[in-house]
């Protein structure tokens, strides 16, 4: 038993995968497997079996042909990672036998790099060998167009800047799922689901936002009554996603001895480009309020308090992580004294109202 026509990969090895042994019966079904196994070490172009008769028996022989030498490993189309980072994955390299096992291994390791890092989508496109020469083209799929549908009230900018990924971006999944996840975080959607369609363009794939919508605003009504302040009550209103903008109204009052109006209208959302911004206005009025220390009651006072705020805030540029906000608050507060011991302290204590009367 022999091998013919291997340069570099040693007989032995060779030899090392067939089954057959001097000395068995020819059988040619089992010699053709064994020929198989030969061209399975992925060294061999051509595996094949030769037989010689012989006196007493035949010759077998295993003819073979050797893949090229690998002369340099070049991968294009690739930006994710430079070409040092891929051969750095791979077993194969110049000077060794080309080896169609080790290089699907070594291309595995790649995809398995890829998929680590978030580019689920790459795949390799090709792989060329010419004079030694390993050429693999990769193919990193890019976004194209992004389609947002379900949205009946919020409108499509107020959801597409919530993703990280833009048009042309190389798609990457673990953004997409950040991104997803503020999209849900918002508040606004019952459901929020993603799919993808092929274009024209290998390279290009279309992504298709899906959400159903859930509800944003709610009315409130309160009620109460107590044997010193007697009936109380309120309405309020308020929608986190005020006519789809993606901004926050309320607006809502409080009668009885603690009678109350507030309305306020806020942009939550910042980033690098956009300001997010507050305005507000108050008033309240509460009555034969009771001021206590160490449980014993001291006084009791009437207050009324107006005021308004306004705050604007931004992220910093360059650095997504930080940001900045400014809030502005006025107000007027008027403190009357009912009754009891009240000193200075007290009244400074009770609030930084700017009108006394006792």
């Amino acid at each position: 038993m022999d091998v013919e026509g291997n340069r570099t990969v040693v007989a032995s090895h060779i030899l090392s995968v067939v089954s057959t042994k001097v000395g068995d019966p020819a059988d040619e079904e089992a010699l053709r497997k064994d020929a198989e196994a030969i061209y399975e070490l992925g060294f061999f172009s051509v595996s094949e079996v030769k037989f010689v008769p012989q006196s007493g028996g035949i010759k077998v022989t295993f003819v073979v042909q050797e893949n090229p030498e690998v002369q340099e490993l070049r991968f294009t189309g690739n930006t994710v990672y430079n070409q040092d980072q891929l051969r750095a994955l791979c077993f194969t390299s110049p000077g060794s036998v080309f080896n169609r096992v080790f290089f699907r291994n070594d291309l595995q390791r790649i995809k398995e790099k890829y998929q680590k890092d978030g580019y689920v989508m790459m795949r390799v496109q090709d792989v060329q060998i010419q004079d030694g020469v390993v050429a693999v083209t990769i193919l990193e799929p890019r976004l194209g167009e992004i389609i947002i549908q379900g949205n009946k009230k919020t409108k499509d900018y107020v959801i597409r800047r919530q993703l990280k990924l833009k048009q042309g971006d190389l798609f990457n999944a673990t953004i997409l799922r950040h991104s997803l996840n503020r999209i849900q975080g918002m508040g606004y959607f019952e459901d929020v689901n993603v799919g993808f369609e092929p274009s024209e363009d290998p390279s290009v794939v279309n992504m298709v936002l899906t959400v159903e919508e859930g509800r944003t605003n709610k009315i409130g009504f309160s009620i109460g009554h107590g044997s010193q302040s007697g009936w109380s009550g309120g309405i309020n209103y308020q929608d986190t996603n005020w006519q789809g903008l993606g901004t926050k109204f309320s607006v809502g009052f409080e009668t009885g001895n603690r009678e109350q109006y507030w309305a306020s209208y806020e942009q939550p959302f910042m980033d690098q480009e956009t300001y997010a911004w507050k305005v507000g206005a108050y008033k309240r009025k509460w009555e034969d309020q009771d001021e206590y220390e160490q449980g014993k009651w001291k006084f009791s006072y009437d207050q009324e308090k107006t005021g308004g705020y306004v705050g604007v805030g931004k992220k910093f540029k360059g650095n997504d992580q930080l940001s900045w906000y400014v809030t502005l608050d006025w107000h007027q507060v008027e403190n009357t004294i009912l009754s009891g011991d009240v000193t200075p302290q007290d009244l400074t204590e009770l609030e930084d109202g700017t009108n006394f009367s006792i």
